[in-house]
């Protein structure tokens, strides 16, 4: 019932009193106790219908990944003899899910009733969401009173990045992970001896035990603990700005994601450290170090006051002092400051980020590349996947 009805309504019902007051007669009376009765009744209808709702709900998955689709299942009954002629169902869902899910249906409830709704959801962000908040408003027959009911069981979900297999493969070992030649996953760390034993043919000369050898005079050679050739830094970008765009954020955590997963499963020894509020430093160096990287992630936002170029000039500062660090950058662009810190690195870096189309960008691209310096979009790297 509109406002304006109401007041209608309102207005007829104090004219009728007042003329049965004054006139005594007795069909004014009855119209005023019939309308009286009327709207008694109706309260009373609305009253016991919201007494007798009842709703179940449930997600069809907890954990997915940006992207993904999920359903949830709504069960709602109507547990009395008595319909409920008009209700409006309202789903409530957090909005940084970024959902374009229609989230409201109108319904009606005969007695002993139960309705079944399914709404699919598209969670394109990530992060960690409760979901299934439902708002129910009943209404008599009239709809003159309205009744508002509201559910609150959540149900947590929870979104990771997308973790995808990268279109293009970057594991060239003298671009990106520094001194490492061959296919080997591991050298030998020659300062960390861990057993001397008997010289057997096919070992390398280099490893011979000379004192022992001498000493016995039989030939021993020696083990070193085997570790990686280099450690991987990735630097990425957290520096909020008033170009913010979610869309390519998601992308680019979902890349570094994938990064780190493929980095992780050939057990290659990172470090990751984000230019957000925290400064957040993640290191890892197998496989199953990956889920508590991507719970990292999956939290990350691009909330930082310090400038990326400021971030990065003092780790390539530090990494100048660290010949075995191979860089990784991750930014969403490149500005002329971002640039110039680059271009006074003199190491292996190797710089992710979106397609720069303007003229003058492009020819920042160019300035900075040369032979130890590689920029790759990564538009390029994830296009499959989000179907740009």
């Amino acid at each position: 019932m509109t406002k304006g009805f109401k007041w209608v309504l309102y207005t007829v019902v104090i004219l009728l009193a007042i003329l049965a007051l004054l006139s005594g007669g007795k069909t004014i009376y009855y119209f005023l106790f019939t309308t009286g009765m009327i709207w008694l009744t109706m309260y009373l209808l609305v009253s016991h219908n919201e007494r007798n709702l009842y709703i179940l709900y449930y997600a069809s998955e907890n954990v997915i990944r940006s992207g993904d689709k999920i359903n949830i299942d709504y069960k709602i009954s109507n547990t009395s003899f008595v319909p409920i002629s008009h209700a409006v169902i309202e789903f409530k869902l957090d909005k940084n899910m970024g959902t374009e899910s229609s989230l409201k249906e109108i319904a009606y409830f005969g007695n002993f009733d139960r309705i079944n709704f399914s709404k699919e959801i598209v969670c394109k962000y990530r992060g960690y969401y409760r979901v299934g908040q439902v708002k129910v408003s009943i209404y008599d027959p009239l709809m003159m009173y309205k009744r508002q009911i509201d559910f609150n069981k959540p149900i947590d979900i929870t979104v990771y990045p997308k973790v995808l297999p990268l279109k293009q493969k970057h594991r060239q070992s003298q671009d990106f992970y520094g001194t490492l030649k061959s296919a080997r996953r591991t050298i030998e760390d020659r300062t960390n001896i861990i057993n001397i034993r008997p010289y057997t043919l096919g070992d390398p000369l280099k490893n011979i035990h000379w004192k022992l050898t001498a000493k016995t005079g039989e030939l021993h050679t020696k083990e070193f603990e085997q570790t990686v050739s280099t450690k991987l830094v990735i630097l990425m970008d957290g520096e909020h700005t008033e170009s913010f765009d979610r869309d390519k954020e998601e992308i680019m955590v979902s890349f570094c994601a994938s990064l780190v997963n493929e980095v992780l499963q050939e057990s290659l020894k990172f470090k990751l450290i984000i230019n957000d509020q925290n400064n957040t430093l993640l290191e890892g160096a197998d496989p199953g170090d990956f889920q508590g990287i991507l719970e990292a992630l999956t939290k990350f936002e691009s909330d930082s006051d310090t400038a990326f170029h400021h971030f990065l000039n003092r780790h390539l500062n530090e990494a100048t002092q660290v010949k075995s660090e191979t860089m990784v950058i991750i930014t969403p662009h490149i500005t002329e400051a971002l640039a110039e810190v680059i271009s006074r690195y003199h190491g292996q870096l190797m710089i992710y980020t979106f397609a720069m189309k303007r003229p003058e960008d492009k020819e920042l691209l160019t300035r900075i590349q040369n032979r130890n310096i590689k920029v790759t979009t990564i538009d390029q790297l994830m296009e499959v996947a989000y179907g740009q």
